[in-house]
């Protein structure tokens, strides 16, 4: 097995609505892949945020094609990486790093991006989110774009949101930090469309290899407490492993400029973690935390340590549920059980915790 090559450049209620299949399409081990239907080939292709949580499952989505991967990340080496990946150290925003990390690449997966709830996160996000897209589109090469389902519409249980729909509620209208990182993932996404590239949209990703636990954790923590007071609210949940396939396929099958929500089942966040409370076989009760209370405490006149986390108990006591239907039908995408996703999460946390 060949070792991970690492280098550095010097010039980053409770109902269960499930999707309409649950069938998983494995992809056949070592299947080509190529730019469109009809167009070049694929050997090599440089991952922007290869190193995180969703990079890494773009990575590992590439080696089931055969493709073999660099990854320009500031962060160091993911513990799920396989054999081969070439790790470039180095700033997304650096143009001249960009352009040398994508020599002899045929297409660039551009996973890296940044949400930051912390002092001056605001600034870094835009710097992040917007220079990094300017980078990577000024090498010229066949870019596709790993955006949000921020920036797509949401519905309920009855009406699915599609990619097209209002990405917003104008009677609930998104505050804070999920405000300026949606603006900046609709900007980056006009920039990628005029640029003719193809455009992804994973909604909330689960599955092993969070490293950070930044968007795992909150949910195991929860579960694993008796008692919770769990929002209202759901969205469509999805495992990392079909997220990253997704990327590859709307690169074989996509069309430019054109967003496919990557999302497997509708789910509130109190069946999510109950669920994990089993996996874990943790004894869980979970309440329905109201609306009013986040939504009051965000009222009171001054910032408090608090903030960040009551404006993301108050997002999510909204039911934000999406349909995958285009990523079906166009990519032939079928993303796999929720509950196997679960299952790793599960199974990878405990594992690092011994």
């Amino acid at each position: 097995m060949e070792a991970n090559k690492e280098m550095t450049l010097l010039t980053n209620p409770c109902t269960i609505i499930r999707s309409a299949s649950v069938q998983h399409a494995e992809p056949s081990a070592k299947t080509p892949i190529s730019i469109g239907s009809n167009g070049p080939p694929v050997r090599r292709a440089l991952v922007t945020g290869g190193a995180g949580f969703v990079g890494h499952g773009v990575v590992a989505a590439l080696a089931q094609h055969n493709i073999k991967a660099r990854v320009l990340d500031v962060a160091p080496p993911h513990p799920l990486w396989p054999a081969g990946v070439e790790h470039l150290v180095g700033d997304v925003r650096d143009r001249a790093l960009v352009k040398a990390a994508a020599q002899s690449c045929d297409v660039i997966f551009h996973v890296a991006g940044l949400w930051d709830g912390g002092p001056n996160g605001e600034e870094r996000m835009r710097s992040i989110n917007i220079g990094g897209t300017r980078a990577v589109l000024a090498t010229g090469k066949p870019v596709v774009y790993t955006s949000s389902s921020i920036t797509c519409g949401f519905g309920d249980a009855h009406d699915f949101g599609t990619e097209d729909g209002p990405s917003e509620d104008p009677n609930h209208p998104i505050r804070g930090t999920g405000r300026v990182y949606r603006e900046t993932k609709l900007q980056c996404e006009r920039m990628v469309s005029e640029s003719d590239g193809w455009i992804v949209n994973p909604d909330y990703v689960i599955g092993a290899g969070d490293v950070g636990g930044v968007v795992t954790k909150p949910l195991l923590v929860a579960a694993r407490l008796p008692l919770f007071l769990a929002p209202i609210g759901g969205k469509c949940f999805v495992g990392v492993r079909d997220v990253g396939q997704g990327h590859v396929r709307a690169l074989m099958h996509g069309k430019p400029g054109r967003r496919y929500l990557l999302g497997s089942e509708n789910l509130l966040y109190g069946d999510v973690i109950r669920l994990l409370a089993q996996l874990m076989n943790k004894h869980h009760l979970n309440l329905p935390l109201p609306r009013r209370i986040p939504r009051t405490l965000l009222k009171i006149p001054f910032k408090h340590p608090f903030t960040q986390t009551l404006g993301a108990l108050d997002q999510m006591s909204l039911i934000r549920f999406r349909s995958n239907a285009r990523a079906r039908d166009e990519l032939n995408w079928i993303p796999s059980p929720v509950d196997n996703s679960l299952r790793e999460m599960v199974h990878w946390t405990l594992s690092r915790a011994t």
